[in-house]
């Protein structure tokens, strides 16, 4: 009876018995995982100066991100970079701005950065671009 409980609880909350014979992770995967939280739970930070607890916070996940750095893992933000065709990574949205010149097109918001394992792309940055309708200057 409490194996199917477990069963149809993982099943509704998305969860598997990663104990069960079988089962595969990839490491890879998991480690972008790992490595795109961190990014964003840095990237919240500034949000929660106000509270004396986030410079722990701050300092447990630079911790974390410099030993993912010590094991070749590099998390890349290319927010405000600019943006041309033939990147890898992945476009969520263009959207029009008169904040830029017409045709000149800009990263402004990463929604996941891209993530390399010993220099190896394991995740693409998924990413904003602005492109400008202004006047050329």
């Amino acid at each position: 009876m409490k194996t199917r409980l477990k069963k149809k609880l993982a099943k509704k909350t998305g969860a598997s018995d990663r104990h069960q014979p079988g089962f595969q992770s990839n490491p890879a995967s998991s480690t972008a995982l790992l490595a795109t939280e961190c990014w964003r739970i840095k990237k919240l930070l500034p949000e929660l100066s106000e509270n004396r607890k986030s410079l722990v916070l701050k300092s447990c996940v630079e911790r974390m991100i410099s030993e993912l750095a010590k094991m070749g893992v590099e998390i890349e933000d290319p927010e405000q970079s600019e943006f041309h065709e033939g990147m890898t990574l992945r476009v969520a949205l263009f959207e029009e701005t008169a904040a830029l010149a017409a045709g000149k097109r800009m990263i402004t918001e990463t929604l996941e950065p891209a993530v390399y394992v010993n220099e190896h792309l394991v995740s693409q940055a998924k990413v904003i671009v602005s492109v400008g309708t202004g006047a050329n200057r």
